[in-house]
């Protein structure tokens, strides 16, 4: 199972979502260019140390996305249906980019995306490299049944 290259992928990209969901996403600032709050996924801290969770709908998101990535890893024996989590798992992490743009649209104010946010399209780009090591393993597997 773990010598499989599409492990890997998948591995690699829970490592990264979960990194992702543990760590800030974007700062807030206001017209004057002061920062007044941190945004992470679970949470959006202001410069009081107040928390506001409006932003848990993205930890809710890379939540499902880190247990569907640890799930397909154990789903190699039914090729099909890990290539089917593998793209339920590219559109998640899709959706992650959007409700994090929705979230900064409606606090309507300057944002700056620190570098975390850069890890789910990381793991959407090792996510498309094992669903094609899958449909690849598929295909190998389906001709040797067609020789037979």
């Amino acid at each position: 199972m773990i010598q499989r290259k599409q492990t890997l992928f998948l591995l690699l990209s829970f490592v990264l979502i979960v990194v992702c969901m543990s760590t800030q996403v974007a700062t807030l600032y206001g017209n004057d260019g002061i920062a007044f709050a941190n945004v992470f996924n679970l949470w959006i801290t202001d410069g009081q140390g107040q928390h506001s969770f409006s932003s848990a709908p993205l930890f809710g998101i890379l939540l499902v996305s880190a247990l569907l990535s640890l799930v397909s890893i154990f789903m190699y024996m039914k090729r099909k249906l890990q290539a089917g989590l593998c793209l339920l798992l590219m559109f998640l992490l899709v959706i992650w980019y959007i409700a994090l743009a929705v979230l900064i649209q409606h606090v309507g104010t300057n944002a700056h995306l620190e570098w975390p946010t850069v890890l789910p399209a990381v793991s959407v780009i090792l996510t498309f490299m094992a669903r094609k090591g899958v449909l690849a393993d598929e295909k190998l597997v389906r001709s040797l049944d067609r020789i037979r």
